[in-house]
Formats: structure tokens, C-alpha cells, sequence
């Protein structure tokens, strides 16, 4: 089988076997099941929840008790007065049921199509179940039989294609919802809650000569006010209109085109590998060939989960349940943003659009909050958030009163412009990221022990410290590192955009008398980079979140060439964190391998990539938090890029990391800052082959085996360097 393909000998027995389609719009996961198939159906919009206040005005109230509790170091009282008042009004992410505000993404059901066949159900010997994620199509074989599955971006639907079937029933359900069966049609519509958000589901079965056909689609009126069984109805007929043929040709004109894009090969041809069905493989231990698909696999399930409305959630587009685990929300305290870590260096920008989109939703409801609970200007949005807007404090502190969130995010609209140099997305997102900016110039408050700029209260997520004075965990103080460095990217952002747009000065010269009054770095007792304001130390040293490195990565302070003194200290950080357990979930073991990227340990990076394969990925390769949460694929995609390219620190580094044990591969597509596609082959460690495209005529800096080139570019020219 093709390196691009996941397949199986046997039918998926639970859902995480089952295999992800998905226009970023819709979703399905395919079972391929024998006598009965299952297909289990997403909607992007479908969540139960609706828009509400969340806001505790009490915490503007008690902000300066807040502060001068943790000033006084009097961290136990301070703990427990923001329990009390720097919480969301209501239960927040508790509120998750179908008739709760906050709500959760939910299942669009379940289609069943039972097989009317003569192939005997144990004679299993000659299944195979597939998905090229090159080309977005599953296939079932099995005897005389075939089933083809595809989701069509253009036409809005989910294809299905029975071949050999004499005959085929089909059954649709969901729980509270009206379904109707009229001879081969099923039209399913509901409310959720009988009161928000209204939603339908279409399926049409056609019988083309010898073969069934048939088309899915579901829409709600999350933000149309068009009645969706009617959307539903039209986009049905369409499909029908244009037929199997021409669905599956613009299919394929729309999806291979954009995964051809980038191509990564290590060179691994073993026939044996080849002929290993993946689950058996994922067992059989990582190697450079599942390296290689988990790579190609996280770009599959980017765009087939991020071409719509909402971003990617926390399960990209796929759920089976109503109520989700985590509501399989929004968290911004890296989740979604690590959803988005691979977008930009492996070509897939146009998945970036609904996270772009969704954040300027948050700065306008963010600005409520800023005023309602702060009594601040700006705009603010903290841990949790969902497709209603909330950006209020989670219901515990914790955790949920991360508040440099939304300054997280505006990093990604700064990093399109690196990557595009587009000044008119700039000149659109720039308000976003000053009214940012504005709150963090009202809500910074001078630290009396240090004389300091800093945040109080605050945590660093989600991770707590033990009390000097009372031997107790707590979370709640001023200024713990993450948000010293989001504070300092974000003032320099501000300051960078305003003049590349020639405008705001006196916002930017704010932003950079700012930057100079937060806390600096620092290393501690261990030779560590502290996590907080103090050398404090951790309750739990093995922590999942590793939020003082977010300047090695994603951002770009701690670099060797920028602050080389602290680049061991980040390499302590993390050998602590991993000899105390951490990186026992998907994601954070994903976050592990870009750090070790940006520090070029090369050994290290792969070893820990091939853990996160061999401990965090099921059957269907999605990534085991556990349970099932997608930014360990996107991260452990992410980390790949990284091995492979950086170009954070000044210059375009062509295999930073590149570990011994891939030391013969290629890769073509790959994008650098400044607008530079980048295809490379190398042989025995060494670069043999550098072609650069130069998207936008800007200064090249380059380094290839350990030597820099520079040069000037012109527009849409390529260049080989050797």
C-alpha cells in the first residue's frame, strides 16, 4: 500500500478505528462494516449552548484585594478570595448539557446501511478497509463488493459509492430528533433544546445502473438564517443535479491539488512495512515511514477539519457524543492554537481562515469582559472558550483565569504576515491586536517588591506551586513567565505592525515603554527558566504544561542567537519535566518535539516523536490525550516541520534537526518566513540539493550545511543553492 494510505484487514470495532473524512464544513467517520456499515456524521456548527452574560462584575470589586494579598506574598488567601470572585457568572464549562449555556460540539448522528450480500460475513480474508489522505477518499473491499467514501468541499456533501450490492437498506439515528423516511430519502431536523439552534440532516439514495449512490449533508442556522432543512434540501438536489461523476472530478480537483503541495520522504521502501496494515504497524513501533504519514496525516486532517465557519475544535470535526469530553471546546491556553502550528510552514493557509475569523469574534466579546470584569479597556479572553462567545474566567482560577489567552492568539495573525507579507490582512487584524495591547496598558500593575510591570492575579496554566509559607499548592500570583514573554511578543507586535502600516505611533511607543518594565527571564536553582516571579517550587513537577518555555517555542525570544544563555536552561526545564512523567499526553509530548527542534537536539526530537506514536496514537492514528484530542497530530506535525525547517531566528536553517537515523530524504513545499517555499534533498546528513522560491522578492538568508548565504530576490523566482 501506498505510504499515504492508512488501511486495515478488519472493519472498525469501536470509533477511534474508524476512519475521518471531512470538508471542514461536515464530517464523517467511516466503520466499513460487512453485513452493516456505520457512518457517524458531523456538522461543524452543531452545539448545544447558546450566547449568555458569563460576567462576575464582583471581580472588578476585589481586583486590588486580589493584588495586594499576592503582593504581600499571602498566597493561601489570595487563592481563595479569586475562587470566590475571579470566576465566570453561571457554571461555565460545567454548563455543558443540551440545556446549558455554555454547551458542547455534538454528534450529527449516525447512518447505518445494512448489505443484503451473498459473501459470507466470517470470511474476512480478503478485507480491506483504506483512506488515501492524499486524495480524501476511504475504500472498502471485500469479494465482489466495493464502497467508496468522499467528502465534497464543493458540493457540501458526503459521497458514498456501493458497488455490487443487490440490495441495501439504510437507517439514520439521533436523539431528539424528527426523522422522516420517504421512499429513498431520510430528512432529519431538530432544535437544540427546542429553543437555540435549529439543524437538519438530508440523505438521498439514488440507484446509478448496477451501483447505489449516496449523498449526506447537514447544515444549521448557527450563522445563516436560512431554515437549514431547506440548505439542506437544495445543496441534496444539487449534488443529485450534477451527479457522481462530476462530484468526485471537482473532488479531486479541489483536495490532491492542495496535499501535493508538500511532500516528505525518508526514503523507507521496506516491502515488509508496506504490507503491515497500519494498527498492525503502530504496534510493530515507529519507524521512518509512519514518521513520514503522521507528518502528511496532520496536514489530511487540517484541511479536512478547518474550511468553514469554526476552527478546528478540540476534535477537529469529529465527535460521537452530545456531550464531549472538555465539550471538545475551544481551549486557548495552547490547544487551539497548537491546532494551527502547522499551517503556515506546510502551505495550508486557507485553514487559517476560520481561526482568523473566530478571533476577531473573540476580541469583540472579549471587550465585554475587559469592561464588565476587569473595569478595563481592551479586549481579554481567558482559558475556555466556545462558539458564543465566551471569553469570561473558567469557574475555577486555577485553571480557568488565564487571561494572556487572547494575546496568545494574535500571535497567529502576526505570524500570517511573516509568512505573507500581506499588509492588507495586517491592516484588517491590527485592531484586534492593539485592542489587546490596550487592556494589558490598563490592567499591568507596578509590583511593589520588584518594581516590575505585571499581571496579579494570574496563574501559569494550569500548573500550580507550593507556598513558601503554608506548604500548600497554589496557582494564584503576579506575573508567572508565560505571560512576562506573550506580553513582550505582543508589545513588540504591536509596536512592529503599527510602523510596517505607517500609523499608531504613540500606541507603539507605548507598547515598547511597556515591553521594557516586564519582568526579565530568569534562571533558577535548578538552572531552570522559572515559571513564576519567584523560584518557587512546582506541585507537580512532571506538569503537562510547560508554559515557561513558550519562549523557545512557539515564540521566538529564546533562540541561539537572540538569548543563547538561556537555551540550556530550557533544555533543563524539559529534562526535569520528563524525568517527573511529563509529556504523558498527545498533545503535551507534542510540544516536546518542537521544543527540542528549536534547541537543534536532533536525537532527542525524534525520540521523543516516535513516543508519541508508539504511546499516543490509536488505532485510526488519531492522537490519545487520552481520550481522543486532535492537537497531538497537529503538534506532532508541527514538530516534524520544525525538524526539517526553521526560519524564527533571522534566517531560513535548512534540517536543524535533522536526526541520524534519517540521514537520506527530500521534502519539496515547505515555507519559511518572508515568503519562501524551500524543497531540499539530502544524502548521508548532508544537503546535496536546495531550490528556494521567492514568493515576494524579499532578502534571502539561508543556512546550509553550517554555511550562510545571502542574497537579494527577485518576485516568483527560484533559486538553487548548493
Amino acid at each position: 500500500m501506498s505510504l499515504h494510505t492508512l488501511w486495515y484487514r478488519q472493519p472498525a470495532r469501536i470509533w477511534e478505528e474508524a476512519l475521518p473524512l471531512g470538508n471542514g464544513i461536515i464530517g464523517a467517520m467511516v466503520f466499513g462494516g460487512i453485513d452493516r456499515d456505520r457512518i457517524q456524521l458531523n456538522e461543524e456548527t452543531l452545539w448545544s449552548g447558546y450566547q449568555t452574560d458569563n460576567e462576575n462584575p464582583q471581580c472588578a470589586a476585589q481586583l486590588e484585594n486580589m493584588r495586594q494579598l499576592i503582593f504581600n506574598k499571602n498566597y493561601k488567601e489570595a487563592q481563595s478570595l479569586c475562587n470566590r470572585y475571579l470566576v465566570c457568572g453561571g457554571k461555565g464549562s460545567k454548563g455543558s448539557g443540551e440545556t446549558e449555556p455554555y454547551g458542547s460540539y455534538q454528534t450529527a448522528g449516525d447512518l447505518y446501511i445494512e448489505h443484503k450480500i451473498e459473501h459470507k460475513a466470517e470470511d474476512k480474508s480478503d478485507y480491506r478497509r483504506s483512506l488515501d489522505i492524499f486524495t480524501g477518499i476511504a475504500d472498502t473491499f471485500f469479494g465482489d463488493y466495493k464502497s467508496t467514501y468522499f467528502v465534497s468541499y464543493d458540493y457540501n456533501v458526503i459521497v458514498i459509492r456501493l458497488s455490487g450490492y443487490n440490495e441495501i437498506k439504510i437507517h439514520y439515528e439521533r436523539n431528539n430528533t424528527a426523522i422522516t423516511y420517504d421512499c429513498n430519502s431520510i430528512t432529519a431536523a431538530g432544535r437544540i433544546n427546542n429553543k437555540y439552534l435549529s439543524y437538519a440532516i438530508s440523505i438521498k439514495t439514488i440507484r446509478d445502473k448496477d451501483d447505489y449512490i449516496i449523498y449526506i449533508t447537514a447544515a444549521t442556522d448557527y450563522s445563516s438564517s436560512r431554515n437549514p432543512e431547506i440548505v439542506c434540501k437544495e445543496t441534496i438536489e444539487r449534488a443529485e443535479k450534477a451527479g457522481y461523476e462530476t462530484i468526485l472530478k471537482a473532488h479531486n480537483l479541489y483536495f490532491k491539488p492542495i496535499m501535493d503541495r508538500v511532500s516528505f520522504s525518508l526514503n523507507d521502501s521496506s516491502e515488509e512495512l508496506a504490507a503491515l496494515p497500519t494498527d498492525k504497524h503502530i504496534r510493530k513501533g515507529a519507524d521512518k515511514s509512519l514518521a513520514e504519514l503522521y507528518f502528511q496525516y496532520g496536514r489530511y486532517l487540517l484541511l479536512s477539519s478547518s474550511r468553514g465557519v469554526l476552527p478546528a475544535n478540540l476534535q477537529g470535526i469529529w465527535n460521537k457524543d452530545y456531550i464531549a469530553p472538555w465539550s471538545a471546546d475551544y481551549h486557548i491556553n495552547i490547544n487551539i492554537q497548537m491546532n494551527y502550528w502547522p499551517a503556515e510552514v506546510t502551505d495550508l493557509p486557507e485553514t487559517l481562515e476560520p481561526f482568523f475569523d473566530y478571533i476577531e469574534m473573540l476580541a469583540r466579546s472579549g471587550t465585554f469582559t475587559a469592561e464588565r470584569t476587569y473595569n478595563k479597556k481592551g479586549w481579554v479572553a481567558h482559558t475556555i472558550t466556545n462558539p458564543w462567545g465566551f471569553t469570561a474566567p473558567g469557574e475555577h482560577p486555577s485553571w480557568g483565569a488565564f487571561m494572556c489567552a487572547g494575546a496568545w492568539c494574535c500571535r497567529h495573525l502576526w505570524e500570517h504576515y511573516l509568512y505573507t507579507c500581506d499588509k492588507e490582512f495586517l491592516s484588517k487584524y491590527y485592531p484586534v491586536i492593539r485592542g489587546s495591547a490596550e487592556f494589558f496598558f490598563d490592567f499591568l500593575v507596578r509590583d511593589p517588591n520588584t518594581g516590575y510591570l505585571v499581571t496579579a492575579p494570574s496563574n501559569s496554566p494550569e500548573n500550580s506551586f507550593i507556598d513558601p509559607e503554608t506548604g500548600e499548592a497554589v496557582a494564584m500570583c503576579a506575573s508567572p513567565t508565560m505571560d512576562n514573554m506573550i506580553l513582550y511578543e505582543l508589545f513588540t507586535i504591536t509596536a512592529e505592525c503599527a510602523a510596517i502600516l505607517g500609523i499608531d505611533s504613540e500606541t507603539a511607543d507605548k507598547a515598547l515603554q511597556y515591553r521594557a518594565e516586564l519582568p526579565p527571564l530568569k534562571i533558577g536553582k535548578h538552572g531552570q527558566i522559572m515559571e513564576w516571579l519567584y523560584d518557587f517550587e512546582e506541585a507537580e513537577p512532571g506538569h503537562r504544561h510547560m508554559s515557561n518555555l513558550y519562549g523557545l517555542h512557539p515564540a521566538a525570544i529564546i533562540t541561539e542567537n537572540k538569548s543563547p544563555e538561556f537555551m540550556e536552561a530550557a533544555r533543563v526545564s524539559i529534562a526535569r519535566r520528563l524525568a517527573n512523567g511529563g509529556g504523558h499526553t498527545g498533545w503535551s509530548r507534542a510540544w516536546i518535539i518542537n521544543f527540542f527542534a528549536r534547541l537543534h537536539d536532533s536525537d532527542s526530537a525524534l525520540e521523543n516523536l516516535y513516543a508519541l506514536i508508539d504511546k499516543s496514537t490509536l488505532d485510526n492514528m488519531f492522537d490519545n490525550h487520552p481520550p481522543f484530542q486532535i492537537d497531538g497530530n497537529f503538534g506532532g506535525c508541527a514538530g516534524i516541520a520544525e525538524m526539517l525547517i526553521q526560519s524564527h531566528d533571522g534566517f531560513i536553517d535548512i534540517l536543524p534537526a535533522l536526526p541520524g537515523d534519517w540521514d537520506n530524504g527530500s521534502y519539496t513545499g515547505l515555507v519559511a518566513r518572508g515568503g519562501f517555499i524551500v524543497d531540499t534533498e539530502w544524502r548521508e546528513g548532508d544537503v546535496i540539493f536546495c531550490k528556494v522560491i521567492s514568493k515576494y522578492g524579499n532578502d534571502l538568508k539561508i543556512k546550509i550545511n553550517n554555511k550562510i548565504y545571502e542574497m537579494t530576490t527577485e518576485k516568483n523566482t527560484s533559486y538553487i543553492i548548493t
